[in-house]
């Protein structure tokens, strides 16, 4: 029997991440007194259909992220670039205007996750990476109406993820496994315990990545996995602002 879907939220959570760094790169060259007006453009354009509320999900600072402690070299390549001039100036616009979420230690990113997967809100952003999240989906570059994800969808990108890495990010995943490569394996694996052929990967040689931070085996597995995958809801505690960090389950 097929699992009902839930009915998608009337509400929005959008990565106001993406729409600062586009509005903050045009005001370079327009002027800047117009920045209220291009976030608001963004707004309209973004809120997909049937939505009557949003909030705005900033990150923390890059130092602060909780995949650092994880990975020292998590987006370590971005630090050297050139942030837009007004980047500071259109977040603070946003955190003094809209209703916006930011908590010390998550990206934008797992912000989206958890509303998604809580059912709470529609995920709003043009990052891929969200569709390893189960619920309501929309990429407004892309896609007419929203989507929805399926747990069994999300989990299944988040595994190919855990193999293939981000280079983006600068998560190496498994040496010379690209997104294909580890969709194969998933499909060569399909009545097998495909979480500890993972974890096997991580520990054979001609897979092992060539920067690993001094983590091996079972460690290294662990910290490409959580370095990938966003929070859903239930991973984060509010009251006590601790992470519930993956763990995998091997043999279910």
């Amino acid at each position: 029997m097929e699992k009902k879907i839930p009915p998608c939220p009337t509400t929005a959570a959008i990565d106001a991440d993406i729409i600062a760094y586009r509005v903050a790169f045009r005001a370079e060259s327009d002027d800047p007194a117009f920045i209220p007006h291009m976030i608001e453009e963004y707004i309209e354009n973004w809120l997909p259909a049937d939505v009557d509320d949003f909030s705005m999900c900033l990150s923390c600072s890059r130092n602060d992220n909780y995949r650092r402690n994880i990975w020292p070299l998590y987006k370590v390549s971005r630090d050297s670039q050139q942030t837009p001039e007004y980047l500071q100036e259109v977040k603070d616009y946003i955190k003094d205007i809209y209703t916006c979420e930011y908590v010390d230690k998550l990206e934008a990113d797992d912000l989206l996750g958890i509303a998604a997967s809580s059912y709470r809100s529609v995920a709003v952003t043009i990052d891929k990476d969200l569709r390893g999240v189960p619920g309501w989906h929309y990429n407004p570059d892309k896609e007419e109406a929203s989507v929805h994800v399926s747990q069994e969808e999300a989990d299944k990108f988040f595994l190919i993820q855990w193999m293939s890495g981000d280079s983006t990010d600068n998560i190496p995943g498994l040496w010379r496994i690209g997104h294909k490569r580890a969709l194969s394996f998933l499909k060569k694996w399909e009545d097998e315990d495909t979480i500890s052929n993972i974890l096997d990967m991580y520990t054979n040689e001609k897979f092992i990545p060539k920067k690993t931070c001094n983590l091996e085996g079972e460690d290294l597995a662990l910290a490409m996995a959580r370095c990938v995958r966003i929070l859903r809801t239930g991973d984060y505690n509010e009251s006590t602002q601790e992470i519930d960090l993956w763990v995998p389950k091997v043999g279910v």
